[in-house]
């Protein structure tokens, strides 16, 4: 891949991105808010002395995290279907995985923002990040791993399928995150819902988070969230590669841009 080429395209979707007033309120303003509106339940919570509102806080700083690194990524490979610029990315010689690759080094520098506002928000009002920020920030890279992976599946997904399946770009997360039980352990699931949560991206990510909320050991979920991030990223790398090319053998790549 060449350097050259993906920071140039990185350079193109800053552009993009600060000139497109509705995505500022899609990555910065929902989740901000969405935070406050827990955070708040956070604070009554702690007056019936409990934690569940706590848990709940952090657990929607990772689901809106894991949310911008993955929306960002796709929704901009949407734009160039939409103005008719992916065209001329692709007629230039950008190869698949530079194209893939400037996304994602977008969608971390949106989402690494995005995640600043939210944790300061938190140390600010609800709760003490700092005593736990090395923690917060490991799990943190981990989802975001786990999530460029997925937006290599949705991307995939959406060459194959075409340009009217472009909803999956903010819709398709949801699906991952309802079946990887963000607010409730595996035990207290029924039997079918915990085997298939068992193999979700982000059920033992959340189930760390859940822990670190409650100041218990969150560290024995790490050989397995780094096991489902390396599973899901060869998954993810294999779909975006077949979709693409198997897009662009049956003419769909070139209708949708």
């Amino acid at each position: 891949m060449r350097a050259r080429v993906i920071k140039g395209m990185v350079w193109r979707d800053c552009k993009i991105f600060l000139a497109s007033r509705w995505r500022w309120i899609e990555f910065f303003y929902f989740p901000v808010t969405s935070l406050i509106i827990w955070g708040l339940f956070a604070l009554w919570m702690r007056e019936l002395t409990s934690v569940a509102g706590t848990v709940a806080l952090i657990v929607n700083i990772f689901w809106s995290y894991s949310y911008v690194v993955q929306s960002t990524i796709n929704l901009s490979m949407n734009e160039d279907a939409w103005s008719g610029s992916g065209a001329l990315l692709i007629s230039s010689g950008v190869t698949k995985f530079e194209y893939f690759f400037s996304r994602v080094l977008f969608g971390l520098l949106i989402s690494a923002i995005n995640l600043a506002i939210m944790l300061s928000v938190t140390q600010l009002l609800f709760f003490n990040v700092a005593e736990c920020l090395h923690a917060v920030m490991l799990l943190a890279a981990l989802a975001a791993i786990i999530s460029v992976a997925i937006s290599g599946m949705i991307a995939g997904l959406i060459f194959l399928l075409g340009a009217g399946y472009d909803w999956l770009a903010w819709s398709a997360l949801q699906f991952f995150v309802l079946l990887s039980s963000p607010l409730a352990p595996l035990d207290v699931l029924p039997l079918e819902f915990q085997r298939v949560a068992s193999i979700m991206p982000y059920t033992y990510l959340f189930c760390a988070v859940r822990s670190l909320a409650l100041g218990a050991e969150w560290q024995a979920y790490l050989p397995r969230i780094l096991l489902d991030a390396v599973a899901y990223s060869i998954t993810g790398m294999l779909v975006y590669s077949f979709g693409f090319e198997r897009s662009r053998k049956s003419g769909k790549l070139a209708k949708m841009f």
